[in-house]
C-alpha cells in the first residue's frame, strides 16, 4: 500500500443555483501544500475477486477488490465519486442496483453513500441515498477496508437506457490524520472530491474538483443484482472509430464484461464490407472470473478498398461453449485509407520563467520529444511573465493558469505533465487525413528564416488552413531574468521530501528556487500577426499536393538575440481544419545555406567576395575577427574564421 499527494491540478467543478453544476476551470497549482507526507508501500496488493453473491456484479472503473493507494484530501466533511456514461454500463441493463461498494482508509469513517444523476448541461441532481455509519479499523499502516452499504427496497432502481449518466460516490471524514480515499493503480478512472478548498490552497471554495486519471480509479463500484445472468456469457463494447491502410491491420482495444460466473477462453470473429474472419481464439491460461472487466487487442484489417465501413466484432464462445450473453456483438468504424502517412502531434505549451510549477511542464515536453521523436511537435510559448526574455505575444490560445497544454488544438487545455503526456499517446498512432513534407532554411544574411510545406490530402477540402512557428533549442542566459522559478525546490519545502515527487522531477528538489537552465522548443516567431494568420494554403485536392511557405524574421530583441543559437532552429507547420483543430503537424531542422566553418583566404578557388555578415545577420563592411557568413562571386555562401 502507499500514499499519494494531491497533484497541484485539480479541475474545479463550479456550484450551480439550484443544483451542483460540472464545470472545468483550471487551477494555477497550489494543491501541493495540502498533505503533509507521503509513505511508499514495499509491496502492491494483487487484484483480488469481489466478495457478492452469485446473482451480483460490481459495476464501476473496475469491479475487483484491488486497492492500492490512498489519497490525501482537506480537514472536513468531504465526498469521493466516480462517474459512469450509460455506455459503461449498458452491459447490465435490466439489473437492479441494490447498493454501493468503497475503500475507506484505515481509522476513517463515513456516514453513507450515494449516486446522483447529471443532466447534459452538467447539473447534478440528487436521485438515492443511504445514510449509514461505517469505520475501517485502525489496523496496519497504508491499508484500508471495503464497505458495503445496501439500499433499502425502495431506493433501489433498475438501469436502462433512460437512466442516465450517473455519479457514484460515498460521504467520508477527513481528520487529516490519515489518508482516506482509496484508488486502484492498476486501473484507471477520473476522480471526482467535493471539498472545500481555499483560495490560498489553489481552491475556489465548496465545490466538485476533477482530479482526474492520475491517480488510478476511485475504489467505488456500483452492486447491481439479477436472476438472468448466465454461466458462460461475455458482452463486448463498440470500439469506435479507427483508420488503417489498404494493406495493413490495426491493433483496437475492445472492451469486455464477462457477465458469467467463470472465463477462461474465448472465440470471436470480425466483419467489414461483407467479409468475415476466421474463428480466432484466446486462452487466457487462468480464470478471470466473474465480473471481469477488461480489454482485448483486436488486429483489424483493412478492407479491400477505401473508404468508411461498419466493423462488427462478434464473441461467439466462452469457455467453449455458446456465448450465452444478451449482446454478443459490438460495432465500431473502419476506416481504410489509401496511404499511411506520418503522424505528427502538436503539443502546445503556456509557460514562463516567474511560473514555479512550470518545471514539469519543461520535463514532460523533454519526456514526449524522447518518446516520439519527430512525431512530437511541441512549441513553448513563453507568456506567462513579460519579464521572461523569451516572452511570446505572437498568438494567444487563451490559457489561464501555468503550466498548461493544447493537444492538436482541441480547445481542451490540460497539464503538460499529467494530462498531455496519455493525450498524446492516445492519437500518436492514428492515421491522419493529411501528409506533410516541411523543410527550412536560413537566408544567407541569416536573418530570417523561410518554411515549405508540401500538403498532399486524402479527401479533398476547401477549408483547410497552415499555420507556421519558428522555434529554439538550447536558449539560455546569464542574467537573474534567464532564471526558471521552482516551487520543486526544497527551498520551497512545498514537499515533504525528494522521495515524494515522481523520479523525473526530483532533480529539480536539488536545484535552487531560482536555477538556470537551458530552454528547448521555445516559440519565436510565427505566421500570426495578431489573431490574425498570413499563411496562405490552396484547394485540397484528393491525391494531389499543394504547396505552401512563410517567412520568418528572426527576433532581435536585444535579450533574446544573443541567445538565439541559430544552429538549433526548428519550423512547425500546422495543418487546421475548419474549427481549428489541427490535423497533423510537422517540425523540421533549419538548414544553413552554408557548408560549414572553414579557414580559407577570400580569394580561393577564383571566387571573390562580394558581401560579409555577421553571425547575427549585420552586414559588415569590413571582415571582422571570429565567424563571417560570406557571399562568393559564384554564387556560394561560406562561414569563414577570421583570425
Amino acid at each position: 500500500m502507499k500514499k499519494t499527494l494531491l497533484s497541484a491540478f485539480a479541475l474545479f467543478l463550479a456550484l450551480g443555483m439550484s443544483a451542483q453544476q460540472l464545470k472545468a476551470l483550471h487551477f494555477d497549482g497550489q494543491l501541493n501544500k495540502v498533505a503533509a507526507s507521503v509513505a511508499k508501500s514495499n509491496a502492491l496488493k494483487a487484484p483480488a475477486k469481489a466478495s457478492l453473491n452469485d446473482n451480483q456484479r460490481a459495476v464501476g472503473n473496475y469491479n475487483d477488490d484491488s486497492c492500492d493507494d490512498y489519497l490525501s484530501t482537506y480537514k472536513g466533511d468531504n465526498k469521493a465519486a466516480i462517474i459512469l456514461e450509460p455506455s459503461e454500463y449498458a452491459p447490465f441493463y435490466g439489473a437492479k442496483v441494490v447498493g454501493v461498494r468503497f475503500n475507506l482508509g484505515q481509522g476513517c469513517s463515513s456516514s453513507g453513500v450515494f449516486v446522483n444523476t447529471m443532466s447534459s448541461d452538467g447539473y447534478l441532481h440528487e436521485f438515492v441515498s443511504k445514510d449509514e455509519d461505517v469505520t475501517s479499523a485502525a489496523g496496519a499502516t497504508n491499508t484500508g477496508e471495503w464497505h458495503t452499504v445496501l439500499f433499502d427496497e425502495k431506493e433501489q432502481f433498475t438501469l436502462s437506457a433512460s437512466t442516465g449518466t450517473l455519479m457514484v460516490g460515498y460521504n467520508f471524514t477527513d481528520t487529516g490524520k490519515n489518508y482516506a480515499v482509496g484508488t486502484s493503480s492498476s486501473h484507471t478512472g477520473v476522480i471526482y472530491l467535493y471539498a472545500n478548498v481555499s483560495t490560498a490552497q489553489g481552491g475556489q471554495g465548496l465545490g466538485w474538483y476533477n482530479l482526474g486519471t492520475n491517480y488510478g480509479a476511485l475504489c467505488a463500484q456500483l452492486i447491481v443484482e439479477s436472476d438472468n445472468f448466465k454461466t458462460n456469457a461475455v458482452t463486448p463494447s463498440d470500439f469506435g472509430d479507427f483508420r488503417v491502410a489498404l494493406g495493413q491491420t490495426k491493433t483496437v482495444n475492445v472492451g469486455i464484461f464477462n457477465m458469467g460466473t467463470s472465463l477462461t477462453s474465448l472465440d470471436y470473429t470480425y466483419s467489414v464490407d461483407g467479409k468475415t474472419s476466421e474463428e480466432k481464439h484466446l486462452d487466457f491460461g487462468k480464470d478471470l472470473g466473474k465480473g471481469f472487466t477488461g480489454y482485448l487487442p483486436i488486429e483489424f484489417e483493412a478492407a479491400e478498398k477505401t473508404g468508411q465501413f461498419a466493423e462488427n466484432f462478434t464473441i461467439t464462445k466462452v469457455n467453449g461453449v455458446k456465448n450465452e450473453a444478451q449482446t454478443a456483438s459490438a460495432t465500431g468504424t473502419n476506416y481504410t485509407l489509401a496511404k499511411a502517412f506520418k503522424r505528427g502531434v502538436l503539443v502546445e505549451q503556456f509557460t514562463g520563467t516567474g511560473c514555479g510549477w512550470c518545471p514539469r511542464g519543461h520535463v514532460a515536453m523533454h519526456n514526449m520529444a524522447e518518446l516520439y521523436g519527430d512525431q512530437f511537435v511541441g512549441v513553448a510559448l513563453h507568456q506567462y511573465n513579460s519579464s521572461d526574455p523569451m516572452y511570446f505575444n505572437g498568438y494567444n490560445l487563451g490559457f489561464s493558469g501555468a503550466p498548461s497544454s493544447m493537444v492538436n488544438r482541441s480547445g481542451s487545455t490540460g497539464d503538460p505533465y499529467y494530462n498531455a503526456q496519455p493525450e498524446v499517446a492516445e492519437v500518436v498512432d492514428v492515421l491522419p487525413l493529411v501528409g506533410i513534407k516541411l523543410s527550412g532554411s536560413l537566408n544567407e544574411a541569416r536573418t530570417s528564416v523561410e518554411a515549405k510545406a508540401s500538403v498532399e490530402p486524402l479527401v479533398s477540402a476547401n477549408d483547410y488552413t497552415i499555420a507556421y512557428v519558428l522555434t529554439g533549442d538550447g536558449l539560455t542566459g546569464s542574467t537573474n531574468a534567464w532564471k526558471q522559478t521552482n516551487y520543486y525546490s526544497s527551498a520551497y519545502g512545498q514537499f515533504s521530501g525528494k522521495s515524494s515527487l515522481p523520479s523525473d522531477l526530483q532533480f529539480l528538489w536539488d536545484e535552487p528556487g531560482s536555477f538556470s537552465t537551458t530552454f528547448d522548443d521555445v516559440a519565436l516567431a510565427s505566421s500570426y500577426v495578431g489573431s490574425r494568420n498570413k499563411a496562405t494554403l490552396g484547394e485540397l485536392v484528393e491525391g494531389q499536393t499543394t504547396e505552401s511557405s512563410y517567412t520568418f524574421n528572426i527576433p532581435t530583441k536585444a535579450s533574446l538575440k544573443t541567445a538565439i543559437d541559430k544552429n538549433k532552429l526548428y519550423v512547425v507547420a500546422m495543418v487546421l481544419d475548419a474549427d481549428g483543430h489541427c490535423v497533423n503537424a510537422a517540425k523540421a531542422y533549419v538548414q544553413d545555406g552554408t557548408t560549414g566553418i572553414a579557414d580559407v583566404t577570400e580569394g580561393s578557388n577564383g571566387a571573390t567576395v562580394v558581401a560579409r555578415y555577421s553571425v547575427d545577420g549585420v552586414k559588415l563592411s569590413v571582415p571582422q575577427k571570429g565567424v563571417n557568413i560570406v557571399k562568393m562571386s559564384d554564387g556560394t555562401t561560406r562561414k569563414v574564421v577570421i583570425k
